[in-house]
């Protein structure tokens, strides 16, 4: 079992479409039962508010045919360092803001979502930009590239 946490700021726009795009990519390659797939952010404000997956968000998601699930946003825990695999974040600010709660990477865990693509870079967020469509076609180019690296280290 392969688990992986997608990471943002607030955990209602970027980590939780990163979520539904990997998850029903495994799913259509017929993978699924061999991930668990969950995302947080590095912030609690959404989480004491109990906070829903961003409608924007979901409009995207559905226009793309990506089913998603009902969400709240969480704030990344210590205790989540050390039950993922792979914590995978959408920006540089993100990773930064991370070892605030989980310390050093140490065993090498925490890596940008585009960091697996030919092009890495930050995924913008569009709670500040309002371009949910650029985040989306960056989501799945991340989740993509990622997907193919777990295929590739995984093969034996």
């Amino acid at each position: 079992m392969i688990k992986v946490l997608f990471v943002c700021l607030g955990n209602i726009c970027r980590s939780p479409m990163a979520e539904a795009v990997f998850r029903d990519m495994v799913q259509k390659k017929g993978v699924a039962n061999q991930f668990e797939i969950d995302s947080a952010g590095t912030e609690g404000y959404n989480e004491l508010c109990h906070a829903g997956i961003h409608p924007k968000t979901q409009e995207i998601l559905k226009v793309m045919h990506v089913p998603f699930q009902q969400h709240y946003a969480r704030r990344i825990r210590q205790k989540d360092y050390l039950y993922y695999d792979y914590i995978l974040t959408m920006d540089q600010t993100n990773m930064e803001d991370l070892q605030f709660v989980i310390g050093p990477d140490t065993a090498r865990k925490v890596h940008r979502l585009l960091e697996f693509t030919k092009n890495p870079r930050d995924i913008k967020d569009p709670w500040y930009t309002g371009n949910f469509d650029e985040t989306y076609w960056d989501v799945v180019e991340g989740c993509e590239a990622f997907l193919r690296y777990l295929e590739e280290s995984h093969s034996d």
